[in-house]
């Protein structure tokens, strides 16, 4: 699994389960979603873990494949945002939300999710994030998350044939 399908796939299953409000990036360069909104943020993508290497072909052939498969881990973050609008509590309405949110990864995503190749390691507390904005106030809970994933990467090569080796008999 790339990094990238990795993402997609937290976001798209977050989402789901979530029924809405928007999963999007955090720091993208575009209008804000409407509130409630949860944005994500990928802390570390690749944190390295046990590898193997296998090489893949028929014997004597004259390139192979190359596979790596690693157990790489990654950890996201993820804050619910909301603001105080039309007799909503802003941070009710974060609160509530970075609560589902955490509990997917807790309870309900993790089947979901370990039958794609995902497993949960560990879901940190929700914290407030808050942030003042120009004349109010920006609720916002958050969490992170560490997953663990099967990383592959292949190359093909060359085989490198035996070279032939004559002794000499010393008389």
């Amino acid at each position: 699994m790339t990094q990238k399908e990795l993402r997609n796939l937290l976001t798209r299953e977050l989402y789901a389960y979530l029924g809405g409000p928007k999963v999007v990036l955090s720091d993208q360069v575009m209008p804000e979603a409407e509130y409630p909104y949860l944005y994500y943020q990928s802390i570390q993508q690749h944190i390295p873990g046990p590898a193997n290497l296998f090489n893949e072909g028929e014997p004597g052939a004259d390139a192979f494949t190359q596979r790596r498969s690693e157990e790489a881990q990654a950890s996201f973050s993820f804050t619910a945002c909301s603001m105080d609008r039309d007799g909503i509590c802003g941070d009710d309405e974060a609160l509530e939300l970075a609560d589902r949110a955490q509990g997917f990864f807790l309870f309900s995503g993790r089947r979901s999710l370990a039958a794609r190749g995902v497993v949960v390691i560990r879901v940190e507390n929700t914290q407030s994030r808050s942030a003042f904005g120009v004349d109010e106030t920006d609720r916002r809970y958050g969490f992170d998350v560490l997953l663990r994933y099967e990383r592959i990467d292949t190359r093909a090569d060359l085989a490198i044939r035996p070279v032939p080796v004559t002794y000499h008999k010393e008389e």
